[in-house]
């Protein structure tokens, strides 16, 4: 078992491409010690081969309301890549569901302006068996304007391979103008030879700006995971908050977790505070669990379980909690 939760020093760097067959992506805006391998994710990838589909435009017009199912895309080449754009006018107020079922190998980039008092929720769901799903959103806040991001990150199994999945997720919130917020809450499971890797950014420019980030999840047999959460204060971004926390559940010997929680400043009056917690099921939880005859192996998956499914709970969509619950049952092998 293996876990490392470190602060990097403060030196800017963004790579986004390194030659055509690797792709640099997840890079931290702030280098820490190369020999951590945090700094940045490398993907193989065909950039050659690869299916480019049409770009989507979403526009959702002043003082609307709606409700958008982004359908997934029936990857037919083994290398593809699709964007979509969404624009919330002023007053404006969606609630967006995505679900990345991958079978091929897919690039998924999100761009989302929202204009003054606009409100956007995001639901993702991201999964994958044997192959590489990389998800990019990228977001500009206005004046007042709330965005909320609720991600749930599963392998599946695929054959006899087991879980082997790869997931990169690189999610950038730029809090642009004065009073926009942005909210985060995250669940993963990592199984088999599942690798997790996140980097979130939220830079803070306007002034009383708010951001709130919440990640839980479990590792279980050699499963990898590593998560950069960096919080931003820009100079001009006085009155902000921010507040960071990750949860890990670690649940074999030969898992690797690699936290790496950041906060930067370069404005006096601000708050910002991070925090993680890591570790094993206790003896004391375990005692609980067996006293009411559930074994070892079976206390784990109920506590893998609770990282992604209190994530119901957030998600006012039928089919998204559906799928969650079902995704759940099917890689965890229980009722």
């Amino acid at each position: 078992m293996t876990n490392i939760n470190i602060l990097p020093d403060n030196e800017n760097v963004y790579n986004e491409h390194n030659g055509s067959d690797v792709l640099t992506v997840n890079a931290m805006p702030s280098k820490t010690w190369h020999w951590l391998s945090v700094n940045e994710a490398r993907i193989k990838w065909d950039s050659n081969s690869e299916e480019k589909y049409a770009d989507e435009l979403i526009v959702i017009s002043e003082n609307n309301k709606e409700e958008i199912w982004i359908d997934d895309i029936t990857t037919q080449n083994e290398y593809n890549s699709k964007k979509v754009k969404i624009e919330a006018k002023e007053n404006s107020e969606v609630t967006i569901v995505s679900n990345h079922d991958i079978k091929n190998n897919l690039r998924a980039f999100m761009d989302i302006n929202l204009s003054k008092n606009a409100k956007v929720k995001l639901v993702q769901l991201l999964s994958s068996a044997d192959k590489a799903l990389y998800n990019e959103v990228k977001v500009s806040c206005d004046e007042k304007s709330s965005f909320e991001l609720v991600q749930a990150f599963m392998g599946k199994k695929q054959g006899d391979t087991g879980y082997s999945g790869k997931i990169y997720s690189n999610v950038i919130v730029n809090l642009d103008k004065d009073n926009s917020e942005f909210k985060y809450d995250m669940g993963y499971l990592g199984q088999g030879d599942n690798l997790l890797d996140y980097n979130l950014v939220v830079n803070h420019f306007g002034k009383n700006t708010n951001c709130e980030i919440n990640v839980n999840g479990a590792l279980k047999d050699k499963s990898q995971k590593t998560f950069r959460g960096t919080i931003d204060f820009k100079k001009g971004s006085s009155g902000s908050v921010g507040a960071e926390n990750e949860t890990v559940l670690m649940l074999g010997d030969d898992v690797v977790n690699k936290t790496v929680p950041v906060i930067l400043c370069s404005e006096e009056e601000v708050s910002g505070t991070h925090g993680a917690s890591i570790g094993e099921l206790d003896e004391e939880t375990l005692f609980y669990f067996e006293s009411r005859g559930i074994d070892k192996e079976k206390a784990e998956n109920i506590m893998a379980r609770a990282s992604v499914e209190r994530l119901v709970g957030l998600i006012e969509n039928a089919n998204e909690k559906e799928i969650i619950e079902k995704t759940l049952q099917e890689v965890l092998g229980d009722d």
